[in-house]
């Protein structure tokens, strides 16, 4: 879907337009392959980097095709769960967004609640890396609350929880991949376009608040791996005494079974003509469980 605002400092707030004029801003979301071939056709556009628009593996990146600048990012999804790829497109007449999803800060352009004006394309530029930033930031700072609510009770996670936690470490390695990426992005975007020096310092501020970002998640996978292996270490010790424990009454089971089965063979034995065989015998297997318990407890197993 093709549409198309603009507004300018003498209009009152975003403007709905039925065709192209310029210094609009065309917002493309889950294009057709029709679709992209008239925008490419119609405002001699890159083809190729209108598909790589839609594409949900592209890394962040600035590529400039003649003067127009083609600038790849990565937003948050709602829900935390996805980073889709965000395509920004810098023009001498026009700003194009084109993305396959509908970015939640959207609605706050078009419904006018952030100024947002379309003539000044790269303040645009800024205002839509700040928000995308912003989304990071949210995504990140939930994600670590999570991580750090499972550290304060890892002696009692269960398998659920853990599972949760292996989710979140997927989460923060692509947030990690993606802060990379997109720091190199913002130094090669001031690099190569000129920005007034007030709007210079948002960016060089993106930079800090992206290595910032990127710190957090490093330290919070560091947390979950930590996590992981206490969980790791704390099945190994309760296997290991559940084995402990089988094995210990397998031979209190195996003692009474071993002798009983001897006396119970159809041959001539000891003291089988005496009246007390059976106490003896009781007196044999009590003797032998209490040497064994006492060499268990010697030995720190019980």
């Amino acid at each position: 879907m093709i549409t198309y605002f603009k507004r300018s400092l003498n209009d009152e707030g975003m403007r709905k337009l039925d065709k192209f004029e310029p210094g609009c801003w065309i917002n493309v979301v889950n294009p057709t392959d029709k679709e992209i071939k008239y925008l490419a056709q119609k405002f001699e556009l890159d083809e190729q980097n209108l598909i790589s628009g839609i594409d949900p593996h592209e890394i962040p990146r600035l590529d400039l095709v003649e003067k127009d600048a083609y600038i790849f990012v990565n937003t948050v999804s709602s829900d935390f769960r996805e980073l889709p790829t965000y395509l920004i497109t810098i023009t001498d007449k026009f700003i194009l967004t084109l993305s396959k999803h509908t970015p939640g800060f959207l609605d706050d352009i078009i419904e006018n609640r952030i100024e947002f004006i379309t003539t000044q394309k790269l303040k645009c530029l800024i205002k839509l890396l700040s928000m995308i930033d912003k989304g990071f930031d949210r995504a990140t700072i939930n994600i670590v609350k999570q991580v750090r609510s499972k550290k304060s009770i890892m002696s009692k996670l269960k398998e659920k929880e853990v599972n949760a936690l292996l989710e979140y470490e997927d989460l923060l390695n692509n947030l990690v991949s993606s802060y990379y990426h997109m720091n190199l992005l913002y130094e090669k975007i001031i690099q190569k376009m000129r920005f007034f020096e007030d709007d210079r310092e948002i960016l060089d501020d993106l930079i800090v608040e992206a290595n910032e970002g990127f710190n957090l998640c490093k330290s919070s996978l560091k947390t979950i791996s930590n996590i992981r292996n206490y969980y790791m270490v704390l099945l190994s010790n309760k296997l290991n005494r559940i084995i402990t424990i089988l094995t210990i009454f397998t031979i209190f089971i195996s003692i009474p079974a071993a002798i009983s089965g001897i006396y119970g063979m159809n041959i001539k034995l000891p003291f089988q003509e005496n009246a007390f065989a059976f106490r003896y015998v009781l007196f044999l297997m009590g003797a032998l469980w209490i040497v064994f318990i006492l060499y268990l407890k010697k030995k720190d197993v019980i």
